[in-house]
């Protein structure tokens, strides 16, 4: 039932209680109480009318507080949310029965009240979540600091020895420390990329894509490759599963190859133990479907929860976590640029699997 129907509905019950009210009080008055005090004469009729409105000033009262007193405790509600205190009102009871359903003259509010309640609950859960992200936020930066902080140390302190003139290094030792410092810039540079692409790909600014036509399946067998050639990742065995070996499709080639090597390095740089990683091409309709699958440590349920979150930097491990925390953040920001999206499927110790949808256009 509607508001307007519902108040109408209060009215007329209001009216009613009237009309009770005067049908009683007025043969009381003038047969029961007026002739007890010796005003049994017709001339003290007038007192019919003095009834009558007393009735109605008392009417008038109480459909007063009927109808204004839940107004008054909603106004409250709505003060106490504007002074961002979202803890459940403190006249809670004198809304409800003790069944929990709404008192009689609130149930002309009930949508009104309904929708704080739900404003309330979720305002609530907004202000902890802001609460999360602001910490999340400040250990993010500091571990950026420290991440920063780390190669640039090896860096300062290799260059410190080769720039040593009190000792002469071997062509290979030089070698030894000119490949670090290039490990340690190289490492850096990829942290900058991260934080650079996670202003790019920020929800207030447009993603800049340029697809250009080619073989999927070709283009994540290079990025394999690549992938399985890096220092980290070579303990682990990565294969491709696919029912075509030329699908052409549309696609921006740097921002989907920094989208599958982000996932396919967390698999490596989480995973001490080798593991395999699977990837599974296969088209429906117009979707590409791609898992990627690995049989390594797997995820926490909080992890899975906040996996695509900016700044969260989770591990299931005692190991130290590496990265900016904005890898798999930015991994769906790239998915979602191609029109894509990407999921995530996780158990401890049993491994994890995304699941990567693409869609393309067919060709005649």
């Amino acid at each position: 039932m509607k508001i307007q129907q519902r108040f109408i509905l209060h009215l007329l019950l209001g009216l009613v209680a009237w009309l009770t009210l005067v049908a009683l009080t007025v043969p009381v008055v003038m047969e029961g109480i007026l002739p007890k005090l010796g005003f049994g004469d017709e001339k003290y009729e007038w007192m019919i009318l003095v009834v009558v409105g007393l009735d109605t000033v008392l009417c008038f009262i109480w459909f007063g507080w009927y109808v204004g007193s839940p107004i008054l405790l909603i106004m409250k509600w709505i003060n106490q949310l504007a002074n961002e205190d979202f803890s459940p009102l403190i006249d809670y009871g004198k809304i409800y029965k003790r069944n929990g359903k709404l008192k009689m003259r609130f149930r002309l509010y009930q949508e009104v009240i309904t929708q704080l309640d739900d404003m309330r609950a979720q305002l609530e859960k907004a202000g902890v979540e802001r609460i999360q992200l602001e910490k999340a936020k400040r250990d993010w930066i500091a571990g950026i600091s420290h991440d920063l902080k780390t190669p640039l140390t090896y860096i300062k302190g290799y260059s410190t020895l080769l720039l040593n003139p009190n000792y002469h290094w071997s062509q290979e030792e030089q070698r030894s420390f000119i490949q670090e410092i290039d490990d340690k810039g190289t490492h850096m540079e990829h942290l900058v990329q991260d934080i650079n692409l996670a202003i790019r790909f920020d929800g207030s600014h447009s993603v800049p894509i340029h697809k250009t036509r080619q073989n999927i399946i070709l283009f994540v067998q290079q990025i394999l490759a690549d992938v399985s050639n890096d220092l980290r990742a070579q303990k682990h065995q990565f294969e491709l599963q696919t029912e075509t070996k030329d699908f052409m499709m549309e696609y921006d080639p740097n921002l989907l190859k920094r989208a599958f090597q982000n996932i396919y390095m967390n698999a490596a740089i989480h995973n001490e133990a080798a593991v395999l990683v699977t990837t599974t091409v296969e088209k429906q309709q117009d979707v590409l479907i791609i898992h990627i699958q690995d049989n390594g440590i797997g995820m926490t349920e909080e992890t899975q929860k906040n996996l695509f979150h900016r700044y969260y930097r989770g591990t299931t491990t005692e190991q130290k976590s590496e990265g900016t925390g904005l890898g798999m953040a930015i991994v769906k920001s790239l998915i979602e640029a191609h029109g894509g999206s990407i999921t995530v499927e996780s158990e401890l110790q049993r491994g994890t699997k995304f699941t990567i949808l693409l869609p393309f256009e067919k060709q005649d």
